[in-house]
């Protein structure tokens, strides 16, 4: 599908954005980065030859000029409004229910809402900045024509020739978004510095009396910006929390919510060193989060990192695809699980600098799966284990995750105990991802 405009590109992909994912598949932060806050994008969403209610090659004399805009100072958005509206201006981080449609200046439709008979909600902070200050212009209940230079109509690099944009809005209403923190991009005096770089300052204390760990079962909501005041995530706009556990967030938000107790909402500023760099997209800089944790569930502490990470022992075995295997533990079983066999599985996972990346052991429900399904290195693995077994299992990238964005990086080390093995009837995966479900 060929990006039109940075709402085409927006609205459209965050279709897919939003389908539901098996974790671990990515290491994201508290949400991903990319503007995930809108619904699902139904097919109608594009509809050709909608008809604009001015001609679209040129705005008209009489529309409103907006220009200054940070990245194209000079560019100009031009907004005509058709119908008045009243009210207060949405704001730069605001969600606007909208109904728009969009057209090229040659008059090709590329977009249109009208058919979905619901209005659209956009969080501003998560769209082109023309067509975000040209909303920004508008109040509620009014009617306008915008066109976006195409310095300023794309969210990110375009997919095809830069070009002006045009677009009929109509605004419904207006969801003020989460407050943003008035020392957003400088810590105050009174945040506390740890050892890793991450800063912090209580906003509201909690009422629990023990701190999350890392293994706990969390709830939280969170909202994220970058050092400009620009929201790029919000559980709180989605209406949301996050159910998750600690240790499948960035090093930061992990951090974080270890310092946390049931109740609090904390101030965070997360150094890059703390982020996850693999996600495309990604504000660069210092961000800032507020995190409140509503809901903590102790669980089961999981195996502490081995101290061979890093090199496996002498008398480990590599496998014909790279996959290094020691056994910790003898299996008493004698047949090897084929591709097409379910197993069942309790396992931890590392990172080779020590950082726990998944455990089956908080849960104590170990995970069940078909081996051909199966991230390679697992599925490797596995077929040299018996029932019983347990294994300290050294994965190459190319077996792991290929260093895909998002996902745990490099070279990762898995404790597997093979508990059990059904003969499975189904072919396997042609494509196997993935290593566990929460």
């Amino acid at each position: 599908m060929r990006t039109r405009s940075a709402i085409a590109l927006v609205v459209l992909a965050l279709a897919a954005s939003c389908k539901t994912k098996s974790e671990p598949k990515k290491r994201a932060p508290a949400a991903s980065p990319a503007p995930a806050d809108l619904p699902k994008t139904p097919p109608d969403v594009v509809r050709p030859n909608a008809k604009p209610p001015l001609p679209v090659a040129h705005p008209p004399g009489d529309a409103q000029q907006i220009t200054g805009l940070p990245g194209a100072p000079t560019a100009i958005v031009y907004v005509k409004t058709l119908t008045p509206g009243a009210g207060e201006h949405p704001g730069r981080n605001d969600t606007a229910l909208m109904n728009l449609s969009g057209w090229r200046t040659n008059g090709e439709t590329f977009m249109s809402s009208k058919s979905r008979n619901r209005p659209v909600p956009m969080s501003l902070a998560m769209v082109a900045p023309g067509f975000a200050a040209g909303v920004q212009a508008m109040r509620p209940g009014e009617r306008a024509m915008l066109w976006v230079p195409p310095e300023l109509g794309y969210m990110g690099p375009p997919q095809d020739v830069p070009e002006t944009t045009v677009y009929e809005v109509e605004l419904v209403s207006v969801e003020p978004s989460p407050t943003t923190p008035p020392d957003v991009a400088t810590p105050p005096a009174d945040a506390v510095r740890s050892r890793s770089g991450l800063i912090s300052k209580v906003v509201k204390p909690g009422t629990g009396t023990v701190n999350a760990k890392s293994y706990d079962a969390v709830t939280f909501q969170y909202s994220a910006w970058d050092s400009t005041g620009r929201m790029f995530d919000s559980s709180e706009i989605r209406k949301r929390p996050k159910e998750t556990y600690g240790f499948r967030e960035w090093p930061g938000i992990e951090e974080a919510l270890t310092l946390m107790r049931v109740g609090e909402r904390r101030r965070v500023w997360i150094p890059p060193a703390l982020a996850d760099a693999s996600l495309p997209g990604l504000p660069q800089g210092t961000l800032c989060y507020e995190l409140e944790l509503t809901k903590l569930t102790p669980m089961k502490a999981p195996p502490s990192a081995p101290l061979d990470l890093k090199t496996p022992p002498a008398d480990a075995i590599k496998t014909a695809t790279g996959v290094t295997v020691k056994v910790l533990k003898a299996g008493t079983g004698t047949a090897h699980p084929t591709p097409t066999d379910r197993v069942k599985v309790h396992y931890t996972g590392w990172s080779v600098d020590g950082r726990l990346i998944d455990s089956s052991i908080p849960r104590a429900t170990p995970g069940e799966y078909v081996v051909g399904k199966l991230m390679p290195g697992w599925a490797d693995a596995l077929q040299t284990m018996t029932t019983g077994e347990r294994a300290r299992v050294w994965i190459p990238v190319e077996r792991a995750f290929r260093n895909e964005p998002g996902r745990p990086q490099g070279e990762l080390v898995f404790d597997l105990e093979l508990l059990e093995v059904s003969p499975g009837s189904a072919p396997p995966s042609s494509a196997p991802t993935g290593v566990i479900k929460p």
